[in-house]
């Protein structure tokens, strides 16, 4: 079952953040041009990158948090500066979450159980935003606030592992049900300079609200077996909303 709407409220944000960062360098620019402390990552010839990697837990939030626990993961983010506003950048990320597994214990072959495989059971969230970033450009310490538009993906997951017959670990992996969500959010954080070279090093600490509206999905005890090798679930539905907070390096090119 896949399910895939998106809101009105989603495309208007969509609207509101596609013309800021259209029209954000331009307005950046008649305000400042750099200062003695800019940051070298955003002045030079041509735009410059930022690339890097974070660690990220979720904290679920209104109805989502009354059915799931904390949530693990990790994701990459990449943003785009440009010489002539270091303020403003466009930013993109991707990341992966788990927030729950269990495993079952199961005979290889139906006429004995004294070859067991365990099938393991997982429930994640996959991550997508792009939007603007807004970043004070001095100093070693650099606060910057975000939004940003994207999707959500929802999805249960159940492998056989522990299992040699099997010669990759895909050829044993089964979506069980998943769903897509349109998402927006804001969020902020704190960019520490660790060097002073022109490839600047930064620490990131930040915290983000992803918000993604009624969805659909599995949580651990939501399939069912019957004991003769039928298995039933039933989704959840509800607001899928969380803060995820994230601890990573980035490296400017």
């Amino acid at each position: 079952m896949r399910a895939r709407r998106y809101g009105s409220n989603v495309r208007g944000l969509a609207a509101g953040l596609i013309a800021l960062v259209v029209l954000g360098p331009a307005a950046a620019a008649a305000q400042h041009h750099g200062g003695p402390f800019a940051d070298p990552s955003s002045r030079g010839d041509g735009a410059r990158w930022e690339l890097g990697a974070l660690i990220a837990v979720m904290s679920p939030q209104g109805h989502f948090s009354a059915l799931i626990d904390e949530g693990f993961g990790a994701g990459f983010q990449a943003t785009l500066g440009f010489p002539d506003v270091p303020a403003f950048r466009v930013r993109f990320d991707a990341g992966y979450l788990n927030y729950g597994s269990e495993t079952l214990g199961v005979p290889v072959f139906a006429a004995t159980d004294r070859i067991m495989t365990d099938i393991v059971t997982r429930n994640n969230i996959g991550y997508l935003g792009l939007g603007p970033e807004i970043r004070l450009p001095y100093g070693p310490i650099q606060p910057y606030v975000n939004g940003f538009v994207g999707l959500g993906y929802f999805f249960t997951v159940s492998s056989v592992e522990r299992w040699e017959l099997f010669e990759s670990f895909d050829s044993g992996t089964t979506v069980n049900f998943d769903d897509v969500r349109a998402a927006y959010g804001l969020g902020g954080g704190l960019a520490i300079r660790l060097n002073r070279s022109g490839n600047p090093l930064m620490l990131r600490l930040e915290a983000q609200y992803r918000r993604h509206g009624r969805t659909e999905y599995l949580v651990p005890g939501s399939i069912v077996e019957d004991g003769l090798g039928r298995t039933s679930f039933t989704p959840i539905a509800s607001d899928g909303d969380f803060m995820l907070f994230q601890v990573g390096v980035t490296v400017g090119l």
